[in-house]
Formats: structure tokens, sequence, C-alpha cells
């Protein structure tokens, strides 16, 4: 370790030594983050329209075993022979709907065999309506190649898991300390997409070129 790190961790190591709330007490959100309160009955509609803008496609259903039907349906309408599906319990019906006329990747197959696969099927474990986001966390299923390898993305969102603001987001994914709740937390708007420095847009470059949000009730 060289002379000037280890200076640096010394110092922090002191300063927390003099001040151990610094450890203990929960990072507070910057105001920015708390953005304008969503009413409930709002969230939905802002939700589907902010998400809808960049490329994204939701649906509403009246409940999760409809909304496991319409993924069966879309992925018989695309003839789809293989999909990757994370291991959320809420999913664990949705196998049995597919097999056996499609092939089921699940999280404990290679990674070869994920990106082989045409769909990606997870759950999402809160959406944000002012910005059309979902957030999938790792501690609650593991998503993050079925999310992020095959071209298409369909997640499955309960309706009461939609919320306001990304503040709203935030503190969700935290415990009573102040950590985050799940190693990994990834947030999702829309298809992937990028630019070159022309500012060319090219959709599903690193990522879905297609995402599917089906919200039920």
């Amino acid at each position: 370790m060289s002379d000037s790190r280890a200076m640096i961790l010394e110092r922090v190591r002191a300063a927390l030594a003099a001040d151990p709330e610094r450890r203990s007490a929960p990072p507070s959100l910057p105001a920015v983050l708390a953005g304008r309160p969503v009413p409930e009955a709002e969230r939905y509609e802002r939700f589907r329209t902010t998400l809808e803008r960049v490329g994204g496609r939701v649906e509403r259903l009246a409940s999760l075993e409809a909304a496991r039907a319409r993924v069966r349906q879309l992925v018989r309408e695309r003839r789809v022979g293989q999909v990757s599906v994370s291991d959320a319990p809420a999913l664990e019906p949705l196998v049995q709907l597919l097999l056996p006329e499609v092939e089921v990747v699940v999280p404990a197959f290679s990674r070869e065999e994920q990106l082989a696969s045409e769909i990606g099927i997870t759950c999402a474990q809160w959406g944000i309506a002012e910005t059309g986001t979902l957030v999938l966390e790792s501690a609650r299923e593991r998503h993050r190649l079925a999310s992020l390898l095959p071209p298409v993305h369909v997640a499955l969102l309960p309706a009461r898991a939609l919320l306001g603001t990304l503040g709203e987001a935030l503190a969700a994914v935290r415990t009573s300390t102040g950590a985050p709740a799940s190693r990994t937390i990834t947030l999702v708007t829309g298809p992937s997409r990028t630019a070159d420095i022309e500012l060319t847009l090219v959709v599903g470059v690193h990522g879905p070129r297609e995402l599917h949000v089906l919200v039920h009730d």
C-alpha cells in the first residue's frame, strides 16, 4: 500500500472514530431526489405515459394469473423457441405454462444459454411513476442475465409496487439502517439505447431492444 493511500485511510478511520454517529445514521436523500409527489390514483397512468415516451410498452392486467397468461400469448405470437426466466416465485407457474412448447432457461443455466434466449422474463420489485423506471433487486430474485441478455425483456410489476418518485424508490430499497437491501439494484427505463459521437441513436446495443411491462392488480 502506498504511503498516500495509507494516510487517507488513516484519516477516514480517525474521522469515524471521532464521530460514531456517522457509522450508524442512514444517509439523508438530497432534496432534489424527493420529487413532486404523485397521487396513488395517478401513478399507473403517469408510469405508462412516461415509459412509452422512451419506447417501452405497458399493459395493465386484472391479476397475476392474467399477466402470466399474457406472457404465454406474447411468446406464442412471436413463435419463440427459448426464453430465460428469473427465479422469482411468482414466475414458477409460468414455467409450467410454457413447457413443453418452449425451452425455458433458468438462472442455473450457463451464460451462453441465456444469450441464446429470445425473450427474458422477470418480475420488478418497484416502479417509479415520474420516470417510467423499473427497479429490480437482486435479493428478491436472480434477474440480471434474464433482464439484460435477451433482445426482449418482459417484466411483471404489481400495481401496488408503483411509487411516485425516485426518492421513494431509493428509500424502499434500503434497510432500516440505511444500507442497501440488495447487492445489486438495477434501474430500467425503456429499451437499451446509445448514440455515437455523431449522436446517431441505436437501440438494443447494450441490452434489450424491447421492453414490455405488464402491470397487474
